[in-house]
């Protein structure tokens, strides 16, 4: 994971959740998940689709690539190297070949146990906690969460069990959890180096992408976790057996401990965006022109999760239509894009989830604006979509959902379906 600022929080509704993960806990960092959908008898996430002979998109097995024998600069300090100097010096020379790039410097690493990582993992995150009330709210208002949950302390508790490891674009720093490395703490290792190595060519730090009122934020994450991943997919391939049971051994004690979070099912949907779609975006990304394909997205990168979900879109310099803003009838609390994802979750938590992946596809482009009136939260959002038929489906589909939150309205016009909802 890669940090943004504590005390920055992009004001668009992705980031009303995926902004706190930038926050709280970075931009690009390793995780664990928990939940039955992604958390399976113990073992680590690996969100890595598979190739029908068992390889992983965007890994060496998968796509071709020319690779070069590569050097990391030598420490600095003119005292020997530690164990742990060495093994990241060992693990940079790994990640560089995989990506085709040079570290220009060394990478200082640090590890913390448990308690020491969450107090530096969550460092300054009282600073942040209006704006994920403001959160809230507005998810509250479309039934994303329940009556009661402080999104703010959950998502404390979520990212206090769930890191396993953060870099700092804006500090250099990169902290693992974990007493000693181990193949566990390794690969999580490999991960971060990647981030910094990324860092080190293409600034990861972007306060104008953290703080844009659209997805760009949640899309240049995919785009940084998608690479990470694809390396530490990499490098799982090189482990042995062994160290693969051990792994997964770590992987176990470590889920045993963390417990299960208290973060909305919704909410981990939108954090897990980044990992489970980014290495499906970054294999189509190499198959169109390998590492240097890659390489340019981080110049140019996605800024919506239409092109995280379809590749195609961003290859084909398709860009989102250009929605007004709907009008508020109250104090504007927030405003910004809404997106694709969000759309599909949205619909999916009251309607049955074909109808909600159905009714997404086609999206086009879209507002909303969120306001506070008589003690409640309303949220008003205007879609376009890619054609009439597209237009019809979104429409019906939102008038199912209206019907089951039972304070909510839609219109439509021959160019808009427009949804308010107050909770």
């Amino acid at each position: 994971m890669t940090p943004s600022p504590a005390g920055r929080m992009p004001a668009r509704l992705v980031a009303l959740v995926v902004a706190v993960v930038v926050v709280l806990a970075g931009n690009a960092a390793a995780l664990m998940f928990f939940g039955d959908d992604v958390e399976q008898a113990g073992e680590r996430l690996d969100p890595a689709p598979t190739q029908p002979d068992g390889s992983v998109p965007g890994s060496p097995d998968a796509v071709a690539t020319t690779t070069t024998a590569t050097t990391v600069p030598p420490p600095t300090s003119t005292q020997p190297p530690t164990s742990l100097e060495r093994r990241v010096a060992e693990l940079s020379v790994f990640v560089a070949d995989e990506r085709e790039l040079e570290f220009l410097r060394p990478v200082e690493v640090e590890l913390l146990a448990d308690e020491a990582f969450v107090d530096r993992l969550l460092v300054d995150v009282e600073e942040n906690r209006e704006e994920t009330d403001q959160a809230e709210q507005v998810l509250r208002a479309l039934h994303l969460i329940e009556p009661g949950v402080d999104l703010f302390e959950a998502f404390i508790s979520f990212y206090g069990d769930a890191v396993l490891g953060f870099y700092d674009p804006e500090t250099d720093e990169l902290v693992l959890r974990g007493a000693e490395l181990n193949p566990y703490v390794e690969t999580t290792l490999v991960h971060e180096l990647a981030h910094a190595l990324d860092d080190q060519h293409f600034e990861l730090h972007r306060p104008e992408v953290n703080d844009a009122d659209d997805e760009s934020s949640l899309a240049f994450s995919s785009l940084v976790e998608g690479v990470a991943l694809s390396v530490e997919f990499g490098y799982r391939q090189t482990l042995s057996a062994e160290e693969l049971e051990a792994s997964a051994r770590a992987a176990a004690e470590f889920a045993r401990r963390a417990g299960s979070s208290p973060v909305p099912p919704v909410v981990t949907s939108l954090v897990q965006f980044p990992y489970l779609a980014g290495p499906f975006f970054v294999a189509a990304l190499l198959e169109e022109g390998g590492e240097e394909r890659v390489d340019a997205a981080f110049r140019d990168p996605p800024t919506t999760s239409e092109e995280i979900q379809d590749p195609s879109v961003y290859l084909g310099g398709e860009d989102p239509v250009a929605v007004p803003v709907p009008p508020a009838e109250g104090p504007v609390i927030d405003e910004g894009t809404f997106g694709q994802w969000a759309l599909t979750l949205t619909l999916q938590e009251l309607v049955d989830v074909d109808t909600a992946a159905v009714a997404a596809n086609g999206w086009g482009g879209d507002s909303y604006v969120a306001w506070n009136v008589d003690g409640r939260t309303c949220v008003r959002i205007a879609f376009a979509m890619d054609s009439p038929s597209d237009l019809a489906e979104l429409d019906d589909a939102w008038r199912q959902w209206a019907d089951v939150h039972g304070d909510a309205t839609v219109q439509s016009t021959p160019e808009l379906v427009t949804v308010t909802a107050c909770g």
